[in-house]
């Protein structure tokens, strides 16, 4: 059977971060024991983001609409996101142009 790597917990993963960052700034590495640690750094800097894009993402808002009535909406990160997108698909038909 086979057994799937677990993945950590979102504090853990920065703590590992932080460490690997400290390591690497240190200077007292070889090249190959720099660019281990770099690759496990980006690997788990792009699981850490997918953690937060998913709790961002669940992050809801309740307010009070112009009727008065309480509304779910989405939460003002979700919000930023969603222009960030719209700029980068904007910039991106421009560049196509």
């Amino acid at each position: 059977m086979a057994t799937r790597k677990k993945t950590p917990a979102f504090e853990e993963g920065l703590e590992r971060l932080e460490k690997l960052v400290g390591q690497m700034e240190q200077g007292e590495l070889a090249l190959d024991e720099l660019l281990k640690l770099y690759e496990e750094g980006m690997k788990l800097s792009r699981e850490l983001t997918q953690k937060l894009e998913l709790a961002d993402s669940r992050m809801m808002e309740v307010r009070l609409g112009r009727d008065g009535e309480p509304r779910v909406e989405p939460g003002e990160l979700v919000r930023q996101q969603s222009l960030l997108d719209e700029l980068a698909d904007e910039t991106a038909k421009e560049g196509e142009e």
